[in-house]
């Protein structure tokens, strides 16, 4: 396989908080591009999911190549 075939990592559109907690019930997420309504809240109105799962390592892991674009990966347990 050749650097032009691997594959880009997933990142999706931006979400609201309800709407990742949807998608990934019970699940650790890292988030990017969080549109925050207030600084130093938790508050926010979008943000990138690039990783997710039930270990709160598996997103950790699939962030990893987004570090470079990235000066900031948030990761978040989905709780209800």
């Amino acid at each position: 396989m050749s650097a032009d075939d691997t594959p880009t990592p997933a990142i999706s559109e931006p979400l609201t908080w309800a709407e990742i907690c949807e998608r990934h019930p019970e699940e650790w997420v890292c988030l990017v591009e969080i549109d925050k309504s207030q600084p130093n809240r938790f508050d926010f109105r979008t943000a990138r999911v690039v990783g997710h799962g039930k270990a709160p390592r598996d997103p950790l892991e699939q962030a990893n190549p987004w570090w470079d674009r990235y000066r900031e990966i948030h990761h978040y347990f989905t709780r209800r």
